[in-house]
């Protein structure tokens, strides 16, 4: 496990810890490494691009009644705010680490809501 998915496992352990989400699995890529976490209402991706040297968390609700896909939602769409850019290859290693963690917080900050208002959010 390198730095960066150290990092991430440690700063969204509360998705564990706090909302019942399962342990992430983690697939590696070319470009990046993805974790998925699931509970029964959502799942949260959560990826490091290393080419972009950025993190984005996705959102995709899980419905058990119909087993639909719903298409999956970046996390500042939801928010409806303006996602932060990295500066890509410019990013230093201390930039990409501060960008997990304001990530995490940023999910943390808003979950709640995002759980709460669910079925408007994916409808």
């Amino acid at each position: 496990m390198n730095l960066f998915s150290s990092i991430t496992e440690e700063s969204f352990d509360y998705l564990i810890r706090d909302y019942g989400f399962s342990e992430p699995v983690d697939t590696d890529g070319s470009w990046k490494t993805t974790f998925l976490y699931t509970n029964d209402q959502l799942a949260i991706e959560i990826e490091l691009n290393y080419r972009d040297m950025d993190t984005f968390i996705y959102l995709r609700s899980l419905n058990q009644d119909t087993e639909e896909q719903l298409h999956r939602i970046q996390l500042e769409e939801i928010l409806d705010i303006e996602p932060v850019k990295s500066n890509g290859d410019q990013t230093t290693i201390e930039q990409f680490e501060k960008g997990i963690l304001n990530k995490a917080a940023l999910l943390e900050t808003n979950l709640n809501q995002i759980i709460h208002k669910k079925e408007k959010i994916f409808s």
